[in-house]
């Protein structure tokens, strides 16, 4: 069985984001997007998610998962690359792809999306400042263990 570390994959995927929000900002801009209204929408996008993401008011639906299980004798621990892969799927992927659609047709709604890549990243950094380091996660199963 391979598992990820929770912190790591943060870890890796905040500065991803972090540097391709801005990226789709300079790109939205270089596409001929006014620069008032993608510097609006970029920080709406950040701001929203860095508030909506942590305050997301479904969390009260969902079921309490119980204690992490006991980590396998037998468990490696994947690679750091794999961590970074797992954790950018679908989401900063996702984003950037829309981004990179929307660059072509309104590069306002570009510069939104990089704010939102903004704003996941600062969330993952600090998701990544209060996790536990003794938390993994096997991607295939979906299960939390405790080292």
């Amino acid at each position: 069985m391979r598992v990820e570390s929770i912190r790591l994959r943060l870890l890796l995927v905040a500065p991803l984001r972090l540097v391709l929000g801005p990226v789709w900002l300079a790109a939205a801009r270089a596409a001929g997007g006014p620069s008032g209204g993608t510097l609006v929408a970029f920080a709406a996008g950040a701001f929203a998610m860095a508030f909506l993401v942590p305050n997301d008011p479904r969390a009260r639906f969902r079921r309490t998962p119980g204690e992490p299980a006991e980590l396998p004798a037998d468990a490696s621990v994947a690679p750091a690359w794999l961590h970074a892969v797992h954790s950018a799927l679908p989401s900063t992927v996702g984003v950037s792809l829309l981004a990179a659609v929307a660059l072509a047709f309104q590069p306002t709604l570009t510069a939104l999306l990089g704010g939102i890549l903004v704003g996941l990243g600062l969330v993952a950094l600090l998701r990544a400042y209060g996790m536990d380091g003794a938390l993994y996660f096997d991607p295939r199963t979906r299960t939390v263990f405790r080292k």
